[in-house]
């Protein structure tokens, strides 16, 4: 189907009538594209960055071989924690741009509006070879919520095109009350293509998936953070797999978003809350050589 995704320049963003738009068209849809959000020359610093995380990381990952194949892992080039591979990758969770748009939609629903947010999931993908398409999925694992829970976004590093596994979309899907049938293709799913720099930007309970790769040697870098509320459990232990080195260059939100604020306490005797006021600093903690 003719891509009809809304996209924005990230210039036009400042333009409350745009912003205002963009987020009824985020309401319905699910999805919106940010265009020029990084320079060509920030895209190709960062995929130079994964491809040496990959290649010094990627023998000492576990290996589960009975893994579903929604995850395409055995097809794709894949680094996980950015956060604790590089401070750059860092740069990206808070940005300017990007995250006052995740807040207002993270924060809808929530106590006057205010809830805090956390970085749930921080790495990135290339697919490699030709593969099938994978299967259409909801992030959320759970159908039906009036307000969204969790937002993904893709940041494009390579050209998305129609040949090497660019994402594809169902939109308004995030408004079904079921899931996606397990090997059936959508008439209404929107195969996004993009330039490098873009940010797709959707709701997680949008059925979504990366399309078939039709030519070999075509790589499509992509960086893939989602976020969610507070309370939700991250895909990893931050607090346990943060370099003291890395910690010490946060920022206060880079912090926030990884979490060091809503770790729950030991006990009844060390505190009384899940949200502390003070960062808790992580564990001694030092990447596979």
């Amino acid at each position: 189907m003719k891509d009809k995704i809304f996209r924005l320049s990230i210039q036009k963003l400042k333009s409350k009538k745009t912003f205002s738009y963009l987020a009824k068209k985020f309401e319905n849809d699910g999805v919106i594209v940010l265009e020029n959000v990084l320079s060509q020359r920030q895209c190709k610093k960062l995929i130079d960055l994964l491809e040496k995380s990959y290649k010094k990381y990627n023998n000492f990952y576990y290996s589960d071989k009975k893994n579903s194949k929604l995850s395409s892992e055995y097809s794709s080039k894949l680094v996980s924690n950015l956060h604790n591979k590089d401070y750059e990758f860092c740069k990206l969770i808070d940005n300017k741009s990007v995250l006052p748009i995740i807040k207002k939609f993270l924060q809808e629903g929530s106590y006057q509006e205010k809830g805090e947010i956390i970085c749930q999931d921080f790495g990135a993908r290339t697919l490699v070879g030709k593969c099938d398409a994978q299967q259409i999925h909801n992030d959320t694992r759970i159908v039906g919520s009036k307000f969204p829970i969790m937002i993904n976004t893709i940041w494009a590093l390579d050209p998305f095109t129609k040949n090497n596994g660019s994402t594809r979309v169902l939109p308004g899907s995030h408004k079904f009350l079921s899931f996606a049938k397990n090997g059936r293709k959508y008439k209404k799913e929107i195969l996004i293509e993009t330039s490098p720099g873009s940010v797709i930007i959707f709701n997680s309970a949008v059925w979504h998936g990366s399309s078939k790769v039709t030519k070999e040697n075509m790589r499509r870098w992509a960086i893939l953070i989602r976020y969610g509320r507070w309370f939700l459990k991250p895909s990893f232990d931050f607090l346990r797999n943060t370099p003291t080195k890395i910690f010490n260059k946060m920022n206060k939100n880079q912090k926030d978003l990884l979490g060091f604020r809503f770790v729950p306490p030991v006990d009844e005797f060390t505190a009384n809350s899940t949200r502390q006021k003070k960062h808790s600093k992580p564990e001694r903690y030092n990447l596979p050589t």
